[in-house]
């Protein structure tokens, strides 16, 4: 791979950052096209004269994106683009649950301010310099884990950190005057990482169901990115 001296390390963006930029563009130029093979961590850590560590990062939130896929023993790959599905998720999960007459509970994994993927900075409408809160909950039905929740929040949600977030984030919300209003939503089936695997105690590997939301206010304002990863073999849903 040819030497790239597009990196400013004196940026107020992460290098981490500015090298998914790159390879983004290269990926909407056609440069790198889907199922085509990304350079080697090594070749791309001589390319931008960078850590494995920011490599690693950079690799990390495409994947996140849904831009690549890693596969183990053969390597990272350009993924192609994903079929779009509609399912209805209109009152929460635990209200969903009590609907079924389940018992749901939470477990607050982590609360953490971090800068915003490429998606959230344009669904946000935010400098990708801005740090964002960000929240993951381990979901509960009848004491059994079912679900992992990421949330990436908007402008303005800085006061989740004062919550307990263990309650319903629906009522949480309604208490501080937001109302949620639409939201688009796209479902895929992804495969259990090693903390995936660890909460939801089952094996690295499984297949779990991602639904990605991005929600919006009554007037259309986008408030926050959340991703719930569900164990199928635990929970069913109506369409």
């Amino acid at each position: 791979m040819e030497k790239n001296n597009n990196i400013n390390p004196d940026s107020m963006i992460p290098m981490y950052k500015q090298i998914v930029n790159l390879l983004n563009e290269k990926i909407e130029k056609g440069e790198l096209k889907p199922g085509d093979k990304l350079p080697s961590e090594a070749e791309l850590m001589e390319a931008y004269s960078v850590s494995r560590i920011t490599i690693r990062s950079a690799i990390s939130e495409l994947e996140e994106d849904g831009l690549v896929i890693r596969s183990r023993g053969k390597g990272t790959f350009i993924a192609s683009k994903k079929a779009m599905y509609s399912a209805d998720d209109t009152v929460g999960f635990t209200h969903s649950c009590q609907q079924e007459g389940k018992q749901a509970t939470t477990k607050v994994v982590d609360v953490s301010w971090i800068y915003p993927t490429m998606s959230d900075t344009q669904y946000l409408d935010i400098e990708e310099d801005t740090t964002i809160l960000c929240t993951k909950r381990l979901r509960f039905v009848d004491d059994v884990p079912t679900m992992i929740e990421t949330n990436h929040y908007g402008k303005g949600f800085s006061f989740l950190e004062g919550e307990d977030l263990n309650q319903s984030l629906y009522d949480i919300l309604q208490k501080h005057k937001i109302t949620l209003g639409r939201s688009i939503r796209t479902l895929e089936v992804v495969y259990a990482n090693a903390q995936e695997a660890s909460l939801l105690n089952i094996k690295k590997g499984e297949a779990l169901l991602l639904f990605t939301d991005k929600h919006q206010d009554e007037k259309g304002k986008p408030l926050f990115v959340s991703k719930q990863v569900y164990c199928t073999e635990r929970l069913k849903f109506y369409l």
